[in-house]
């Protein structure tokens, strides 16, 4: 046999009462892998029993050690009725299946039972003996690690980052499966904790699998999330980013000599960064990624080919959203970026990386959020126990963020992720990242091809160089107020960024950050299928637009210019759809100072309403100094004639930012020439709006 799992009971502690004659408990303990149980004695008569038990052994596959969690069950003993359950423990055993695990797992874990919570503890020891298995057909990832982080672990070097890998698996939900007997809450509950054990133990073997195949031994970013869609089934899935991780062997990294020349044999070659990067004072927070070794593969993204999903099933349109951050697309610099950038990505099926903290120089730049969002319907399933359907949902949904990135200028999405929202039989499906072009020199096939050839300019080491704009700028995806950079004064930068990733090592930052929310709230009629379905798709784009008017206008108000870990969350309910959106606030040097927030109303012919009006003038120019302030945001004052002017736009530099839809007569009674032409101006038309400038005053910075 591949393998041998050894389990040893010592000890268990402060154990509930389960004989009230007595006030003791009679415990022993059933441990439980696969088909195979054994048992403890009976300790009669102590709630902290000492069993020291003989070492159980069970013979089984490595595949198994992966997919089944050991099972701890401790009972009462009764001899003239049933024995009574005092609660269970899960144990993975896929920790002790790696090389450098230890040899042994043991301590206290706490027993817990579905109805009443945690019910002691138990002293187990485990231990896993692994043959040598040399079958290349083998169904088992043994030894690929698991990291939830998204940036590599401090105690590792990252040799090769492969790209995206993501599994999905379906079972029955057995909360919803027939059965014979009495269904009891207890026994309802333990069946959907053990299958949902059971499935994330495969998820993860096959994912290790993917990983494998690729040449890695480490998945980095791992999310994984479960789906209870009811009748229609339990779904779990993961996505990450398949790496090649080496143990250092001391805390100071070693740099390797980087690649000149292509590899002979035409293996993965690591490179280094520079040991003596330009870096800027940054109050962003510190990462273990500074003095990491990166390499990346053109290996293809491990993902299922799928075919398109079904349209009539899809009843809200993907929206996307992007904030601007890179440079002209001129010159022979740009034009060698972006060809080397495509080839490197051209065969991935999807460019992604779940990562969200990189060394320096990595990201070249960053073109913005990407984001797209559908409603399903989980009751047009065709076989809700196959997970076809469900894979060509979410290809969809990835096909339409890649899309995105390409209408920015970037052929990558980094710090991607995303989520689900179910209520009854609707289900969003969510997915975000960060649109970014990335250093070609850090991709493999650059270091195959001689990258140290093409000189790179100067300008992609500096501070500024992940803002620079990566679309072009006079054929813009959206409206955008462009500057010249304030570091480097050369190339162009928006007015304002939005990302899904960890401040860069080497960005210029200025004062300190904060959070910044956005909670919004909107009703829905009470309705079923494809009428529920269709409301929540109408009212998902205006409640996205609606959460990034909030996040601009606080952004503003804190006297910032940029948001860094962004995340976007919509809930849906029977009669209302929730959504929050939180992300660091923080001031980029590069990018220009925001422009006030300038109110405005209808009715200026009113003396108390004028006087009213400038008092909340005067409070939010207040705010604005005094959270400049709080977070030290002194930005150099620099002269626009020494930058350059700004492209010009078809209309007018000032913005409305309102907290409702309006119509386009509403619109044109607003004077935007009132005040600063950089100034954000809200209207104040209705009792909401007050409310809106209310709230947004009295969020306190933290």
């Amino acid at each position: 046999m591949p393998g041998k799992l050894k389990v040893r009971i010592v000890a268990g502690r402060h154990l509930p009462v389960m004989d009230r004659a007595s006030d003791l408990t009679d415990a022993f303990v059933e441990v439980k892998f696969g088909n195979t149980t054994f048992k403890t004695d009976v300790h009669h008569k102590s709630l902290n029993p000492q069993w020291n038990s003989e070492w159980f052994k069970f013979e089984v596959d490595d595949e198994d050690l992966q997919d089944e969690p050991l099972q701890i069950t401790v009972l009462d003993h009764d001899t003239y009725s049933a024995n009574d359950a005092i609660g269970k423990v899960y144990i993975d055993i896929d920790p002790l299946l790696s090389n450098e695990a230890a040899a042994i797992l043991s301590g206290w874990f706490p027993i817990y039972d579905t109805i009443h919570g945690i019910r002691g503890e138990i002293n187990v020891m485990v231990k896993v003996d692994l043959f040598n298995d040399l079958n290349r057909f083998r169904q088992s990832s043994c030894g690929v690690k698991f990291f939830c982080t998204p940036s590599i672990p401090k105690c590792y070097k990252a040799v090769t980052i492969h790209g995206f890998v993501e599994e999905l698996v379906v079972n029955e939900d057995p909360e919803y499966q027939w059965i014979d007997r009495i269904r009891t809450p207890r026994a309802s509950n333990e069946a959907r904790q053990r299958l949902i054990s059971l499935m994330s133990g495969e998820l993860q073997r096959k994912i290790g699998l993917k990983v494998l195949e690729m040449g890695g031994n480490a998945v980095v970013g791992y999310l994984q999330c479960f789906d209870l869609e009811g009748e229609s089934g339990l779904v779990v899935r993961a996505i990450g980013t398949a790496c090649t991780l080496d143990k250092l062997s001391n805390a100071a990294t070693s740099f390797l000599p980087p690649c000149s020349s292509p590899s002979k044999d035409l293996k993965e070659v690591p490179f280094s960064e520079d040991p003596n990067p330009v870096v800027t004072h940054s109050s962003g927070p510190s990462t273990p990624l500074k003095n990491q070794i990166y390499s990346f593969s053109p290996s293809k993204s491990y993902s299922r080919q799928s075919s398109s999903s079904d349209t009539d099933l899809s009843l809200t349109p993907k929206t996307g959203m992007g904030s601007g951050s890179g440079g002209k697309d001129g010159g022979p610099l740009k034009a060698l970026y972006r060809q080397q950038t495509q080839s490197a990505f051209e065969h991935r099926e999807f460019p992604f990386f779940t990562l969200t903290t990189f060394p320096p120089g990595f990201l070249v730049h960053v073109g913005g959020v990407v984001s797209a969002r559908s409603v399903k319907l989980l009751d047009r399933i065709h076989n809700p126990d196959e997970p076809e359907t469900r894979d060509a949902w979410w290809a969809e949904i990835r096909q339409e963020i890649k899309s995105h990135g390409k209408a920015l200028g970037c052929h990558a999405v980094v710090g991607y992720s995303e989520s689900t929202s179910i209520c009854e039989e609707v289900c969003i499906l969510s997915a975000s990242g960060t649109a970014a072009v990335l250093n070609p020199k850090m991709l493999q096939e650059c270091s195959m091809e001689g990258c140290s050839e093409h000189r790179l300019d100067d300008a992609t080491s500096l501070a500024c160089s992940f803002c620079h704009i990566p679309y072009d700028e006079l054929n813009m995806p959206f409206p955008a107020h462009l500057t010249y950079c304030y570091v480097c004064r050369k190339l162009k930068v928006p007015d304002v960024l939005f990302t899904t990733i960890e401040p860069p090592l080497e960005a210029a930052i200025t004062g300190k950050g904060c959070l910044i929310q956005a909670r919004l709230c909107r009703q829905k009629k009470k309705t079923q299928g494809e009428a529920n379905a269709t409301a929540i798709s109408n009212l998902l784009p205006f409640m996205e637009y609606e959460l990034h008017t909030q996040l601009m206008n606080k952004l503003k108000l804190r006297g910032m210019n940029a948001l860094f870990g962004l995340r976007i969350q919509i809930a849906v309910g029977e009669s209302m759809l929730m959504g929050l959106a939180s992300a660091t606030g923080l001031f980029v040097t590069a990018l220009p100072s925001p422009g006030g927030i300038q109110v405005a109303g209808k009715t200026p012919s009113d003396s108390s309403y004028d006087q009213h009006i400038s008092n909340i003038q005067k409070k939010i120019n207040d705010m604005i100094v005094k959270n400049r302030e709080i977070h030290e945001i002194n930005p150099p004052e620099i002269l626009e004639e020494t930058l350059g002017s700004p492209i010009p736009e078809t209309q007018q530099h000032s913005r409305l930012f309102r907290s409702h839809s309006e119509s386009s007569d509403d619109v044109s009674e607003l004077d935007l020439s009132h005040g600063k032409k950089d100034a954000f101006v809200l209207e104040i038309d209705d009792a909401d709006a007050v409310e809106d400038i209310h709230s947004l005053l009295t969020d306190a910075p933290t």
